[in-house]
């Protein structure tokens, strides 16, 4: 096994931040967490951050080299020698390809790779009931075998980690929050703490059950109440067939928002509820939840996951339901928690709210910078991870048997 230590101060080091995904091209947060991890070395007197992208599926904008100074990009293994050879650390944040990252490791075995893992895939996958995004999965589990380190962005993600077997991998976990920078520090936009509509802004998948607040509304049987529901995604070639459902059977009191990145009518969500509602049965960390913190929205909140992990010092200050992975139960839970939340005064929910925002001073960026740095000082190469080709079918049909398993352990709400 090769070792290596470096000194405690980190000097003059040069870091690759490896990606496929930076604005434009997006798929998810990912590419939020990029332009954080950027803004957050940005300057650094000690730390050079070089993005590298990889054009695996999308060949980069033309003005890429305006946008972001420095970056290097890539197309595939022949693209590595000359890309990395000055490099000291490698910021992996792919989880397909992972030929790319073998064959960074194969030709660079001194050269640290650290993979952040954003989320576990094969809880995607488990959670989400399958699909072909996901069915993948094990093309992350061998870039954790060439990796040295994993990053994992909340406890609770260590913990799956840990029970799917992969702390058996020569890569050492460790846990660093991605960190967030409040934006409404200086601003004194405030939600109206009278409503008591709530909603739910973020996608519409299975594992997040964003049908929860409507589903939760009906069976209270407050008609005055209504629900805004900010993300539905009708591009498909059929459109959204459950969503447009749900707007037939709810035509009062569920308003639904299609997908959208226009900011007024980001505003128009924020200013029409009285709580956010962060719901699912995994979550790796939650931006979601920061920014309803930041809003100093009254948050109704899962207590599993990254978002417990956000609350937990200020968890008497947001409004928690346990939940089950048995939908209609979930149904219960939640509700019972939408009850606290309309038994609360406005007065008090704004206490709350108020209260609840100082959670984000542990996430901010100059605080979650220090924990990175700590990494790249304290280092040593541990993979030794080789795959071969039989390997790599075993681990195709194995992921194809995942979809009954997560039928049977985290129930079904066909959200779409």
């Amino acid at each position: 096994m090769w070792k290596l230590f470096l000194s405690s101060v980190v000097f003059n080091m040069k870091i690759a931040l490896l990606t496929n995904e930076i604005p434009p091209i997006v798929y998810g947060g990912v590419a939020t967490w990029i332009l954080n991890f950027l803004d957050m070395f940005k300057d650094d007197p000690d730390i050079e951050v070089i993005p590298v992208f990889l054009a695996h599926l999308d060949e980069p904008p033309t003005d890429f080299p305006e946008r972001y100074p420095g970056i290097r990009i890539i197309h595939g293994p022949q693209d590595i020698e000359k890309t990395f050879q000055d490099i000291d650390i490698t910021v992996n944040n792919l989880w397909v390809a992972f030929d790319t990252t073998k064959a960074i490791k194969d030709r660079y075995p001194e050269k640290r790779m650290i993979s952040v893992c954003h989320s576990l895939i094969k809880m995607e996958h488990l959670t989400n009931l399958g699909g072909d995004a996901t069915k993948s999965f094990y093309e992350q589990e061998i870039t954790f075998q060439y990796s040295d380190a994993v990053v994992l962005i909340s406890r609770a993600e260590l913990g799956h980690y840990t029970s799917f077997g992969y702390d058996k991998y020569d890569a050492e976990p460790i846990v660093i929050y991605n960190s967030y920078t409040p934006k409404l520090d200086e601003i004194d936009w405030r939600p109206n703490y009278a409503l008591n509509d709530i909603g739910y802004i973020g996608r519409h998948v299975p594992r997040k059950r964003p049908d929860l607040p409507i589903l939760a509304v009906e069976r209270s049987n407050r008609n005055d109440v209504r629900v805004f529901n900010m993300g539905v995604d009708y591009r498909g070639e059929t459109g959204n067939p459950f969503w447009e459902e749900m707007g037939r059977k709810h035509p009062k009191q569920l308003v639904i928002i299609p997908f959208s990145s226009n900011k007024e009518t980001v505003h128009f969500y924020w200013n029409s509820v009285g709580a956010n509602c962060i719901t699912g049965v995994y979550e790796p960390f939650g931006y979601t939840m920061c920014e309803t913190l930041d809003r100093r929205v009254p948050a109704i909140v899962q207590d599993i996951d990254g978002p417990k992990e956000i609350c937990e010092l200020v968890k008497d200050s947001v409004f928690e339901y346990h939940v089950d992975k048995d939908f209609e139960q979930d149904i219960e839970n939640f509700m019972e928690s939408v009850f606290r939340f309309w038994d609360t005064h406005p007065d008090d929910r704004a206490s709350m709210a108020n209260h609840a925002r100082t959670a984000l001073d542990g996430f901010r960026p100059e605080v979650i910078k220090e924990e990175w740095k700590k990494v790249f000082s304290s280092s040593e190469i541990r993979a030794r991870g080789q795959y071969s080709l039989a390997e790599i079918e075993k681990r195709q049909k194995q992921a194809q048997q995942e979809v009954k398993r997560g039928e049977q352990d985290y129930g079904y709400s066909k959200t779409n």
